[in-house]
């Protein structure tokens, strides 16, 4: 919510993967800009939820912006950033941000837990990194698909317990055409199944709330 209580327009739009610009005005935020693409990152403010390449791109940030990330992400960028933690919470013009959760969801039972945060929106938008943060009802969720760590289950198991009011599936950038089509399927089902609005955005593809 915005100084006054106001609701404002927030545009969120689809980049590759699990890149997602969030604006609002003249406020850019852009979530993980990683090394499977990303759109100009000029005069936005830079989100990073952990320490993957497919998250984060070193050669893509550069000296004068401002740039958010846990620990080991500021650690291995060549550029300053402000580090966040679960509850530091900040804002970029008329948006807020609340950071949440701390590790990144079991990759294999040989390998350590990575540092992974979320971020909220206003309130309104979440982004969990690599993982399901457990918050219900929140209006729009951006919801990992594929990946080393997730399957349609763990999907389904989320979308059961903490049903957003709406959400996008992010993180299907190792996906082709035709597992894409499959995906669609699978969460419009879900979607219906459990109370959530699906909304299939495309790469470059936007919506409005």
């Amino acid at each position: 919510m915005l100084a006054g209580g106001k609701m404002g327009d927030m545009k969120i739009t689809r980049h590759i993967h699990a890149c997602v610009e969030i604006s609002q005005g003249n406020d850019r935020i852009i979530i993980d800009p990683g090394t499977f693409g990303a759109p100009d990152l000029c005069g936005a403010t830079i989100l990073v939820t952990h320490n993957h390449v497919d998250h984060v791109d070193p050669e893509l940030l550069k000296p004068g912006m401002t740039i958010y990330a846990p620990r080991s992400v500021a650690h291995s960028i060549p550029v300053e950033c402000h580090i966040v933690e679960h509850g530091r919470n900040f804002t970029v013009g008329s948006l807020s941000v609340e950071v949440l959760g701390s590790e990144h969801a079991m990759l294999t039972h040989s390998m350590p837990i990575a540092e992974n945060v979320g971020y909220l929106i206003n309130g309104r938008v979440l982004h969990p990194g690599d993982t399901f943060q457990p918050i219900k009802d929140v209006e729009l969720a951006l919801v990992p698909v594929n990946g080393p760590w997730v399957k349609m289950l763990d999907v389904e198991g989320y979308l059961k317990k903490f049903p957003p009011k709406r959400f996008i599936g992010i993180h299907d950038g190792i996906v082709n055409d035709r597992g894409l089509a499959i995906n669609k399927k699978f969460l419009t089902h879900l979607g219906e199944t459990y109370g959530s609005e699906y909304s299939p955005l495309e790469e470059g593809e936007s919506l409005e709330i």
